[in-house]
């Protein structure tokens, strides 16, 4: 989260008396004597608190419409969503799975719609972010390649694939924000295989250039077909089938 180092992190932590107060009664009154244990302590919390229904809850349609699901609010999903789930899932007809599945059929339960994995996938500058954050016409983000760790060109503009879990009220969208619609995001997947989707309809211009051209992962990004408009609305209709319960007022 862009904190220097451990010592800045666990600092932190301090400012919170909360914090400090919980952290003492689980790990012991001599928790921030050592910053490594203080830290430790902190992942240690972390990883715990994400591992329970608090976090994940998985009660999502698409949760609840799964023949495994044992919660009281089953749900059956439309002919449109059901449409969205199998071009989704489509080794044939999308690209999706590549990047956005981490199970293995059958079943797909409590599925995370990531492989954790780092790709380029040609997303172009947002100018407006640009202009408000100073860096001026001239800078680069080379995403994970500015990682100090990372000294291998061929990660130049790498991102991390996220969870499309709660994504249809997660908005804007990409690394940079670019897109305010998650159509627009589907669209601009749909372009690398559809050479009817020459226009941005958030600006109606052409699509911008890649911010980092050389290592976008055009292998991946072009396999798959084109979609139809319909297709399009299909699979923005399930993508939102993956909202938590909790946040499915959110939804338009």
């Amino acid at each position: 989260m862009g904190m220097p180092d451990k010592a800045a992190t666990v600092n932190r932590i301090l400012e919170n008396s909360d914090y400090v107060a919980a952290f003492q009664h689980h790990f012991g009154n001599a928790v921030f004597d050592d910053t490594d244990q203080a830290y430790a302590a902190m992942a240690e919390s972390i990883a715990a608190f994400e591992m329970t229904t608090e976090f994940a809850p998985f009660d999502s349609k698409y949760d609840r419409s799964r023949s495994r699901y044992e919660g009281d609010d089953p749900y059956i999903m439309t002919t449109q969503e059901s449409l969205g789930e199998t071009l989704f899932f489509s080794e044939q007809f999308t690209n999706c799975q590549l990047c956005h599945q981490l199970k293995s059929l059958p079943g797909r339960q409590e599925e995370l719609f990531s492989n954790h994995g780092y790709f380029n996938i040609g997303v172009p500058v947002n100018q407006a972010v640009r202009a408000a954050n100073g860096k001026g016409a001239s800078h680069i983000d080379h995403g994970l390649l500015d990682n100090p760790a990372v000294t291998d060109m061929a990660h130049d503009g790498k991102f991390k694939v996220p969870s499309l879990r709660n994504i249809a009220v997660t908005g804007p969208y990409m690394h940079n924000g670019l897109f305010a619609d998650l159509t627009t995001v589907v669209l601009f997947y749909d372009k690398f295989n559809n050479v009817t989707r020459t226009l941005n309809p958030e600006t109606g211009l052409a699509w911008a250039e890649a911010e980092v051209a050389g290592t976008v992962a055009t292998d991946k990004l072009e396999e798959g077909g084109a979609l139809s408009d319909a297709e399009v609305a299909a699979m923005v209709a399930f993508l939102k089938t993956l909202t938590d319960q909790r946040y499915e007022p959110l939804i338009e």
